[in-house]
């Protein structure tokens, strides 16, 4: 191993490393890590079982038809909620959270009973919505010069909100936008903390002396706090006790001191510990967390809203336990189409069309706060770190080692990182990057590697290109420089071919010296060669004033069709200027363009083989050429070929058995680009089109007037006189009773050209 190579594998691995790191805290980094890579390691966990201790309450179309009720549940009577919190209260539910928004009062009576209801089960948290108000800015001209947006809360009607607990907004980013992460506490409503939050709080209510407890012992200023958890439940108070709670942990000394002591606390039980830390967690985090999803919708224990609704109502029917359990009420179908609230998520089941709905995303962000165990990506400094650390080592292995070993290597470390990737995620829900490392840095440096292992062969290979690259399409050049020797075959491909021939060659050649001759027919060439090449085709052959190009690739492709039909315009624009620079003769170039599967390869024996195409759209398009000449037109085109290319505009021209085919071919003339086409080549093309439908249906005689008109406004079209004189020729002796429209076209020796032969 030189010194030099030395060198290269180290700085290859440094600027992996190096480029990789930043470009993970950029944005776009972010994003793909959090599309891709947080999907993968989703899916390669799969579903786990959700806390017992949350529960849905769905409210349905099931729910809405048992009532006899449209399914729009804000419209429903709310003595059915009042029930449902009764029923709820009764069954034991710790907290009730409502993620429906009860903006108006209604009906008294009813609202009364709601009201009642929520004041007595003293556990209720009411969804609150955010508006969204913006405000026009203006300089001091008086002109505008942006908006500000601000976000004001709108919460229930005012007796409903002061019966309740709290109240607390759950936003979240509509589709098509996926939903990975929830707001704890929400920066553009005054820092308010979201519904799982304030239920989460309300659930653990009877923690608050001891947490109040720690904070004393670390801040004095926690003194300002009430004592009394009781109180807190009376609305209002439990949202002004959280944001100072919040205010103080967020502060890094007291924080950090208060989780100190409670690991040192030994006189706690450790499951008062673990819920006093994930409540201490929650009030320290950032504003947002990572959702860590348990499946696919109603992953999260879901009752229907009737069955709690009616729950105890008949006699021996089985008694409703929710004794420690936080409930959710809200939206949430079990059926696509009747999904009112759902939001796209790695487990949106993509057979069904289903959603999870927003109040499953608040269900399972709270379990997550039971759990203590949301998503938690690496710091901004870890994961730099860990994307430079695998730049250096995979970078270095590329170039240190052979191909075949480092390549070994590199296969191993990735599988590697991803055990302990898929580990770390499913134990701990530590989400290491996958996208950059995995798919980006591995992939480059693999691929440096190789390139320096084999560019003695590469620079080899250039050699022999250009040695034989004006002699062959770049296609044989490479196949021949992988491998010298030379064998008959080829390769079966989907192509386009493009026939052209010159007329008044021969009266050209015969005229003109040999050396004349070749010199005029190179540059004629060399026009014609540059929009094949352009549009990416190669030339195969050429004969005389004969040109074949073609157009290969292993499968098909509507852009390679849509290539060679470019290619034909611009060789029939370039073609035209050379016969307008010989004053001698008129050397007008028709075109033939088909598509198809072709044989691409080496065609000969013993000590002479040539690079072309065979098959049968090499004689289809050569033959279309040739019909250009009876039809007075420049480019035929198959239908196989412009089908679904919309860019051009294009002329029908019928059905055609032409000479050496059996089957008929559907025909069209490639008249240019659909863009630029005028409104008198749009009535021509129309009224043709027209006149051919009658032909086609063996009504001579209207086509034969149809085609009167045309050629009375076009005295050049070639199709419409040519098809007039088929349908005279008909009129004088009809075809067979079963004619099906297509035109026989046959060489007639006698003459040595081609004509239209009837169908008979």
């Amino acid at each position: 191993m030189t010194p030099r190579r030395i060198t290269l594998g180290l700085v290859l691995g440094l600027v992996t490393g190096v480029a990789g790191a930043l470009w993970s805290l950029t944005p776009m980094g972010l994003g793909l890590e959090e599309r891709f890579g947080l999907d993968g390691l989703f899916l390669l966990r799969g579903p786990r079982p959700a806390p017992a201790e949350v529960v849905v309450v769905s409210i349905d179309k099931a729910s809405a038809e048992r009532f006899g009720l449209p399914n729009q549940p804000r419209k429903w009577p709310r003595q059915l909620h009042a029930r449902l919190v009764d029923n709820l209260t009764r069954a034991g539910a710790t907290v009730v959270g409502f993620d429906i928004h009860f903006e108006e009062a209604r009906d008294p009576a009813q609202d009364r009973l709601f009201v009642q209801a929520v004041q007595r089960a003293g556990n209720v948290v009411l969804f609150e919505y955010l508006r969204k108000d913006t405000h026009p800015l203006t300089d001091a001209a008086g002109r505008n010069s942006g908006d500000v947006v601000t976000e004001r809360r709108v919460p229930p009607f005012p007796e409903l909100a002061q019966a309740a607990a709290a109240t607390a907004p759950f936003p979240l980013p509509k589709v098509p936008v996926k939903v990975s992460q929830f707001w704890l506490y929400k920066g553009g409503a005054g820092d308010a903390a979201t519904l799982p939050v304030v239920m989460w709080q309300l659930r653990n209510l009877a923690l608050y002396p001891e947490l109040l407890r720690q904070l004393r012992a670390a801040s004095p200023a926690a003194s300002q706090l009430p004592s009394d958890a009781e109180s807190l439940r009376r609305a209002g108070n439990l949202r002004s006790v959280m944001e100072p709670l919040r205010a103080l942990l967020r502060q890094p000394a007291i924080g950090a001191q208060v989780r100190a002591q409670l690991a040192a606390d030994t006189t706690l039980p450790p499951a008062t510990r673990k819920l006093l830390s994930a409540l201490v967690h929650v009030y320290q985090d950032d504003d947002s967390r990572y959702l860590n999803f348990y499946g696919p919708p109603h992953s999260i224990t879901t009752l229907p809203y009737y069955a709690v609704w009616q729950a105890d109502a008949s006699p021996g029917a089985p008694m409703l336990d929710l004794r420690g359990k936080v409930v959710f009420v809200g939206f949430s179908e079990s059926q696509q189409p009747e999904q009112q609230d759902g939001f796209y998520t790695v487990y949106s089941q993509a057979t069904s069309g289903l959603d999870i709905s927003g109040v499953e995303i608040a269900a399972t962000a709270l379990a997550n706060m039971l759990e203590d165990n949301p998503v938690r990506p690496l710091g901004s400094a870890a994961q730099f770190a860990l994307i430079l650390g695998w730049g250096l080592l995979i970078g270095t292995i590329a170039l240190f080692w052979r191909v075949g070993l480092s390549s070994a290597a590199l296969t191993a470390l990735v599988l590697v990182y991803l055990l302990v990737a898929f580990e770390l995620f499913t134990r701990y829900a530590l989400w290491l990057p996958l996208v950059l490392p995995l798919a980006m840095q591995t992939p480059i440096v693999l691929f440096a590697g190789l390139w320096w292992h084999y560019r003695d062969v590469g620079r080899e290979r250039n050699r022999i290109r250009q040695a034989f690259r004006h002699y062959l399409p770049e296609r044989a050049v490479a196949a021949l420089a992988r491998d010298l020797s030379t064998t008959p075959g080829g390769e079966l491909m989907h192509g386009v071919c493009l026939a052209t021939d010159a007329a008044q060659y021969s009266t050209l050649a015969e005229h003109m010296p040999p050396q004349e001759l070749a010199a005029l027919m190179n540059r004629y060439y060399e026009l014609l060669f540059q929009p094949v090449r352009q549009h990416h085709g190669f030339v195969s052959d050429i004969v005389g004033d004969a040109m074949l190009a073609v157009w290969a690739q292993v499968q098909p492709h509507a852009s390679q069709r849509a290539q060679a039909c470019r290619a034909a315009l611009d060789v029939a624009r370039a073609a035209e200027g050379f016969s307008r620079s010989i004053a001698s003769v008129e050397f007008a170039t028709r075109l033939g363009l088909h598509a198809g599967t072709i044989m691409l390869g080496n065609i000969g024996a013993v000590d002479h083989f040539e690079y072309r195409a065979v098959g049968d759209i090499v004689n289809t398009a050569a033959r279309l050429q040739a019909l250009n000449k009876i039809l007075g037109t420049r480019i035929l085109a198959t239908r196989e070929t412009t089908e679904g290319l919309d860019e051009f505009a294009l002329r029908p021209m019928g059905v055609f058995r032409v000479p050496g085919k059996t089957k008929p071919t559907a025909v069209v003339e490639l008249c240019g680009y659909a863009r630029a086409v005028t409104d008198n080549q749009h009535a021509l093309v129309r009224d043709f089109a027209a006149a051919l439908e009658e032909f086609t249906r063996a009504d001579f005689a209207a086509a034969r007037n149809g085609f009167e008109r045309l050629l009375q406004r076009y005295p050049q079209d070639g199709p419409s006189r040519y098809y007039l004189g088929l349908c005279e020729r008909y009129l004088a002796k009809p075809p067979d009773p079963g004619w099906d429209g297509v035109v026989t076209v046959a060489e007639h020796r006698t003459r040595q050209r081609i004509v239209a032969l009837p169908e008979i």
